[in-house]
């Protein structure tokens, strides 16, 4: 058999390993995107699987260093336009990290994330071009599909840091004593959601916060309970209602 025989079903091979290991890594991502939205326990584990996904989809898929556009499927609807569609082991999980930071956490101060969601996004940025070449051709389609990548790309770098920063943070938390002063519930179409309002603590005006149905049901006005404010992992600071 000649070298280049050889070469050529080595890379025969190897381009139906990455389709494959694709293929599995999307319906991997999607299981536990599906996971981690509706029951998110193990919290932490579960987290640390959705980081790692995208992250380990675009170095498998940059093995043989292909364009940017395998990184995304264009279809046309039926009036005829273009649909660029992010693989879903970026986009589904992107999108559901950022579902569950705005569901599980509040923000002390949102300008403290810029710099290390900053960070995140470049590192992320450099595997990305280092793993794929840039798209050759000049075409409406171009510019498209790097908007569409970087702007996944952009959500899961900052979604998260900030959920990597609040899940696996050890600080020791700072603790203000607030009164609930109201309590009330926003029903959505799938799920409702549920908020308390609470006397003004450190540098917050009377404000209201997120809390699980759980921690509404056992809170009732003028009810003593503790805001615990965290330095966070990455130094952004966070804090969340400790009821015990």
């Amino acid at each position: 058999m000649s070298k280049k025989t050889k070469n050529r079903k080595s890379k025969s091979f190897f381009s139906d390993l990455i389709t494959h290991k694709l293929s599995w890594l999307e319906f991997v991502a999607i299981g536990f995107c599906l996971w981690f939205l509706f029951y998110p326990h193990p919290y932490e584990i579960l987290l640390g699987i959705l980081l790692l996904i995208p992250l380990l989809g675009i170095v498998i898929n940059g093995i043989e260093k292909p364009s940017l556009v395998s990184l995304v499927e264009i279809t046309k609807d039926e009036s005829g336009y273009k649909k660029y569609d992010v693989l879903d082991f970026i986009d589904i999980t992107a999108w559901v990290i950022l579902i569950r930071v705005l569901l599980d956490y509040e923000f002390e101060s949102f300008y403290s994330m810029i710099i290390p969601g900053t960070i995140a996004f470049i590192i992320v940025l450099i595997i990305l071009f280092s793993t794929h070449k840039l798209i050759a051709q000049s075409t409406k389609n171009k510019w498209w599909i790097y908007t569409s990548i970087i702007f996944n790309v952009c959500i899961y770098s900052y979604a998260g840091t900030y959920a990597a920063n609040c899940t696996f943070d050890n600080s020791q938390p700072q603790k203000y004593l607030v009164k609930v002063v109201d309590k009330r519930i926003v029903e959505g179409r799938r799920s409702d959601s549920y908020y308390i309002k609470i006397t003004p603590w450190g540098n917050h005006n009377e404000e209201e916060i997120s809390v699980s149905k759980d921690e509404y049901d056992r809170l009732y006005n003028d009810r003593e309970i503790n805001v615990d404010l965290k330095k966070g992992l990455f130094n952004i600071s966070w804090y969340h209602v400790d009821l015990h």
